[in-house]
């Protein structure tokens, strides 16, 4: 080994990660996982003759992902070799192990659970495009915290899970977990249905882990994809002064250079609908800031009529709990969609969801009352 690659393993942290070994041409030839990076790399180097096949002899170069947990670190690394195809990764044998969450290829696309997919050809990519055809996301380790989080976004994304389509609307639709696509086959619930499932694939996305808090990124050339989620909230003083706030996160943190404020300019009184509307109509006309894939607004179902206008999946967050209580009353949400009368509770959705749209609504909710206290003050010096 030489000492580039001894300064490398050197430089490595000892907590959970995934690691690259890469040839002389940069081309990744094999993909790991560790609880212990250090110790897992040097570990290759030291027992070379463990591997059936030997690569170790042409390792070039070390990257590395670090990882909050040895879990985190196991969906990357599946993820990773499904992307890149490195060529001295085994075929996966354990896929009856993990889950993964499929949209079938219709008019109406079916959502459902399966074990089995389709090995992966070539390259694809990690996250459906907004408006392409989805394949399946995964893999998830726990299926118990899959089918929860499926059964829990239904009741706010109501979604067919039947393999054929009946003669007549079932069970789930009198229960508000379906629309019918079997009896409602026109073009307003086509496109209604397209809706729930964009917004689906971006949660779907946001849940399979491409990005997580607190993630170190230290692999050159494969940053995680980007996903843009903007938070939208307004502030006033009884009535007046009103202001709007925009947070954005990118890749599951906070862009600060991104963020925007707002001074209300064609709503009188308090109106946070109203104001919301116009908000969203003056960002959008901004052209050269980039399209978010998810729009997350403070506030219940009345607070999504601001944006229906605007085609672009969309979710509100109300506060729940006492309202005297301010810690408990930011401590969970009711999430809302305009696809559904119900709402889904934040606190049973998965930890990297839920976490991640309480921090998106309590930003915009700081910012928008840092710029209203910002306006007061101005005000309090025009009156001296």
């Amino acid at each position: 080994m030489d000492d580039v690659l001894k300064n490398k393993i050197g430089g490595l942290p000892d907590g959970a990660g995934v690691y690259f070994f890469k040839a002389a041409d940069e081309r990744v030839i094999y993909v790991g996982k560790a609880k212990n990076l250090k110790k897992r790399v040097k570990n290759h180097f030291q027992k070379p003759d463990q591997h059936s096949f030997d690569f170790v002899s042409q390792i070039a170069d070390i990257d590395f992902i670090q990882t909050s947990s040895e879990k985190e670190a196991l969906l990357l690394e599946q993820q990773f070799i499904k992307r890149l195809q490195p060529r001295w990764n085994v075929e996966w044998k354990d896929d009856k192990n993990y889950f993964y969450i499929v949209l079938s290829n219709e008019q109406f696309p079916r959502v459902y659970l399966t074990h089995q997919i389709k090995k992966p050809t070539g390259v694809e990519p990690l996250i459906a495009i907004r408006g392409s055809t989805p394949v399946n996301f995964g893999p998830y380790v726990s299926g118990r915290e899959v089918k929860s989080f499926l059964k829990e976004i239904r009741k706010a994304l109501p979604f067919r899970s039947c393999r054929n389509l009946p003669k007549k609307p079932c069970f789930y639709h009198s229960l508000g977990l379906c629309p019918a696509p079997c009896a409602n086959k026109n073009k307003r619930a086509k496109k209604n249905y397209n809706g729930i499932m964009a917004l689906l694939r971006t949660l779907f996305s946001i849940y399979q882990g491409h990005f997580s808090e607190g993630l170190t990124l230290c692999f050159r050339g494969l940053d995680p994809l980007k996903i843009r989620i903007e938070g939208y909230d307004v502030s006033n003083l009884q009535g007046t002064l009103a202001v709007g706030s925009m947070a954005v996160f990118e890749g599951g943190l906070p862009n600060k250079n991104e963020y925007r404020k707002f001074k209300i300019k064609t709503v009188k009184g308090q109106n946070d609908v109203a104001s919301l509307a116009e908000i969203l109509k003056r960002r959008m006309k901004h052209q050269e800031w980039p399209l978010p894939d998810l729009i997350l607004i403070d506030g219940g179902k009345g607070q999504l009529k601001s944006a229906k206008n605007i085609d672009i999946p969309t979710i509100a967050l109300a506060k729940i709990g006492d309202k005297d209580s301010a810690m408990f009353a930011t401590s969970d949400g009711k999430l809302f969609t305009k696809f559904s009368r119900n709402y889904a509770q934040l606190s049973k959705l998965p930890p990297n969801l839920s976490n991640l749209f309480l921090q998106i609504r309590d930003e915009a909710h700081r910012f928008a009352i840092g710029y209203n206290k910002l306006r007061r003050k101005k005000e309090i010096k025009k009156t001296r």
